[in-house]
């Protein structure tokens, strides 16, 4: 945790620290010139005086889902900060401060990329592995074999070290998956994930992409149909076999197995979230 908060206080240049639920100073970066003296009394003590965490929960700190604002105190010997609070399975379990007022960044996908332990000034594109029993955190480029891990593993698709963030999550989601469906694999990527990749916010156009508008047609008549060929190429005005030579194409387009119930599922979910949003 060190060093990376270390590296985030080199990104962001403001000092940072990580607090849990009961007031302990858990972890904090080295300091720089921004620092109050509430944040010398709490690293001198190892835990926030108990004025200055009223004055944070004041402001909602506990209850609040995103960033929050504090406001300086001057009685308290208190500089404006953000607040993070961060939570495991839903549980809040501390709270990241940085001192003063951050670039504009985004910070949730910065966190997750020095997670990923990216290196600093990394251009070739990565994925990353995260394996949960134990919890480990692996980073590679992404033309080399993935590193062997036990228990249940997520693998991201590969992205720019800018965006290793964005990957992080991929391969955390997909691994957090993997041990809660028994029907995926152990390990897993973020391609495998079928309808899942779309409730977690993945594009419809990623899994439609290539099919022309008579095939999404045919497509989603079949799906509406229970994928019963007769009623759809009845639905259709269409001979079964002409029928049968879109599925052919369709499964082609898309590189998936129309007999396989997943890959219907995400197909028709796709088709149903592509719709709606052109809803307006």
């Amino acid at each position: 945790m060190q060093e990376l908060l270390d590296e985030l206080s080199r990104v962001l240049g403001r000092g940072v620290s990580v607090d849990d639920v009961a007031g302990r100073v858990v972890a904090h970066s080295a300091q720089a010139d921004d620092v109050d003296p509430a944040r010398v009394r709490a690293i001198l003590t190892r835990r926030v005086p108990a004025d200055v965490a009223a004055w944070q929960e004041q402001h909602g700190v506990s209850t609040a889902a995103g960033p929050v604002r504090v406001p300086e105190n001057a009685v308290l010997g208190f500089s404006q900060r953000v607040g993070f609070p961060l939570r495991h399975n839903g549980v809040l379990v501390g709270y990241l401060w940085v001192l003063g007022e951050p670039p504009e960044l985004d910070l949730g996908g910065r966190l997750a990329a020095l997670a990923a332990q990216v290196p600093v000034g990394e251009r070739t594109p990565v994925r990353v592995v995260v394996g949960l029993e134990p919890r480990v955190v692996r980073t590679v480029p992404a033309g080399d074999p993935l590193p062997e891990l036990s228990g249940h593993v997520g693998v991201s698709d590969p992205h720019p070290p800018d965006r290793a963030g964005s990957a992080y999550q991929q391969a955390l989601a997909a691994a957090e998956l993997a041990r809660l469906d028994p029907a995926l694999p152990d390990r897993v990527r973020w391609s495998e994930l079928g309808a899942y990749r779309l409730l977690l916010g993945a594009s419809p156009d990623e899994v439609l992409s290539g099919l022309s508008e008579v095939l999404l047609v045919t497509l989603e008549v079949y799906l509406d149909s229970g994928c019963d060929v007769r009623a759809a190429a009845d639905r259709l005005h269409l001979h079964r076999t002409s029928l049968y030579y879109r599925l052919g194409r369709i499964a082609e387009l898309t590189g998936r197995d129309l007999a396989d119930g997943g890959v219907r599922l995400e197909l028709h979910l796709a088709l149903k979230l592509a719709r709606l949003a052109r809803r307006p």
